[in-house]
């Protein structure tokens, strides 16, 4: 027989373990919640605790540091105090903040919680750009500050120049600006110190040699006429403005570049810079049909005027030119200066005109020459040391048109001329001429070719008539061929002076 039915038991415990992980739940939830905007447990600024703090209370405390923070100085008994801020060292109180909350977010979740997993945030505060300029208003120290180095175009528009560094002198602001960062970074852990402030020569942060560094480095870059290819073919330039645009002098050489930088020496290159370059001066210049190039060269080969520039016949293949910053750094960094992109290229010819002036002293003319062919010949009174029948100069050298080969170096419309000269036999030769018109020196003895130097207007069937060389030396030609030779004769052309 059986007994009567045993009380129907009630377990307790799996509710209990159920409670306990809904509690450890919501506990997980509200921690993350919690520090979601938060600096994560066991995280540190410059070695102290800042668990738990946004980014805006870790901000607001080091922007109170930079500005509250005052460092006692002293000099030959004169004392004062200043901040980081009065020495313009400039703090982004955001941005380290921001490293800050950001830290141990790319570890697991058992470390990125855990309080014991200690991580350090140790940005560096830069003060080597601290001013003395407070520390001259407190102390009296008259300080003149550095100045850099500095690159710059020449002034031909091809060539990179250095302008030279100067030295400072006062106040030197190192050792006060890094007792200031000291404090700053120990969050108002530490008391600051007196700084007994120290007279020196102050360097400037880049100098002139490292100046002349990063030329030399840019000087071989542009030897390699860095530019934008398709195949063997440069259709674009980068020119030495726009390269130092992007570029910037690192005299330390080392530490890591922020991503679209590189280094190449003491050279720093920036990619977005050089793709702004490349997208405001050389992309809207870019035409599919191309147009050929004229010039004029002298006799030499010499290019001496462009009457069009002219320019290739350029098809760029879609998306061929995103990224032409980043490729021209990439290049640039390796001393290479060939940017290489997609398309189709066709390129422009080049038309010379070549110009070369003959002046031919025993018949008596001056002879302008395209392609070796006259364009025009004018009659010329030469020199009076020079033999009229055989343009020979005298054996006294005096006042003679000189022979060889020159080219025309200086222009004016019109010229004062005067002068006094020793001749071979102690006389003196003296000339004052108002208004010498259409002026075109060839030789740097000071030898023109001019319209001649008459009170009247002189033509040139006056001068063929003359029968004689009246000038001291110059090449007079008539006033209804002077105006025309001077724009015909620009700077540059070659000119032969031939008996």
């Amino acid at each position: 027989m059986n007994g009567p039915a045993a009380g129907k038991r009630h377990h307790v415990w799996p509710w209990i373990v159920l409670a306990l992980v809904v509690v450890l739940a919501g506990a997980c939830a509200g921690l993350v919640a919690f520090f979601n905007t938060r600096a994560l447990p066991g995280t540190t600024l410059w070695g102290v605790d800042v668990s738990g703090k946004t980014q805006q209370q870790i901000a607001q405390a080091i922007s109170n540091e930079v500005d509250g923070t005052k460092i006692p100085v002293s000099y030959e008994g004169k004392t004062g105090s200043v901040t980081l801020a009065d020495l313009g060292v400039k703090v982004d109180a955001q941005q380290i903040a921001q490293e800050a909350v950001d830290a141990k977010r790319h570890e697991n979740v058992f470390a990125r919680y855990a309080p014991w997993a200690k991580h350090d945030v140790n940005p560096a505060i830069d003060a080597k750009d601290a001013n003395p300029e407070a520390l001259d208003e407190q102390l009296g120290t008259n300080s003149v500050k550095p100045v850099d180095a500095k690159l710059q175009v020449g002034d031909d528009g091809s060539t990179i120049a250095v302008i030279e560094g100067t030295e400072g002198h006062g106040a030197d602001p190192t050792e006060t600006a890094n007792e200031a960062v000291r404090v700053v970074q120990s969050l108002g852990a530490q008391e600051p110190k007196t700084v007994e402030v120290q007279l020196k020569t102050i360097s400037p942060a880049i100098t002139t040699d490292e100046a002349n560094k990063a030329k030399s480095t840019l000087d071989k870059l542009m030897a390699q006429k860095p530019g934008v290819y398709i195949g063997k073919e440069r259709f674009a330039a980068f020119t030495p403005s726009m390269i130092l645009a992007a570029t910037t002098i690192d005299p330390n050489g080392n530490g890591t570049l922020p991503q679209g930088q590189i280094r190449n020496g003491n050279v720093v290159y920036d990619a977005t810079a050089l793709q702004k370059a490349y997208d405001e001066q050389i992309k809207p210049n870019i035409k599919s049909t191309k147009e050929d190039r004229e010039v004029i060269v002298n006799n030499n080969g010499t290019e001496i005027e462009v009457i069009k520039e002219g320019h290739d016949g350029v098809t760029l293949d879609d998306g061929a030119d995103a990224n032409i910053g980043t490729k021209a750094i990439d290049a640039f960094g390796k001393g290479n200066g060939t940017v290489s992109v997609s398309g189709k290229l066709d390129p422009m010819k080049v038309k010379e005109t070549k110009r070369h002036v003959v002046v031919d002293l025993s018949d008596h003319t001056v002879t302008a020459l395209e392609n070796g062919n006259a364009v025009k010949t004018m009659h010329m009174s030469a020199g009076q040391g020079n033999d009229y029948a055989t343009g020979k100069c005298q054996a006294s050298g005096d006042m003679c048109t000189p022979e060889g080969d020159f080219e025309i170096w200086l222009k004016y419309p019109s010229q004062n001329m005067s002068g006094t000269l020793t001749l071979s036999d102690g006389k003196k030769e003296t000339w004052d001429v108002k208004n010498v018109g259409f002026v075109n020196y060839f030789s740097k003895s000071g030898c023109a070719i001019h319209r001649i130097a008459t009170q009247t207007p002189y033509t040139d069937a006056q001068i063929q008539a003359l029968g004689e060389n009246t000038s001291h030396g110059c090449v007079g030609i008539g006033w209804d061929m002077a105006e025309w030779f001077y724009n015909w004769c620009v700077d540059g052309t070659s000119v032969h002076v031939q008996q």
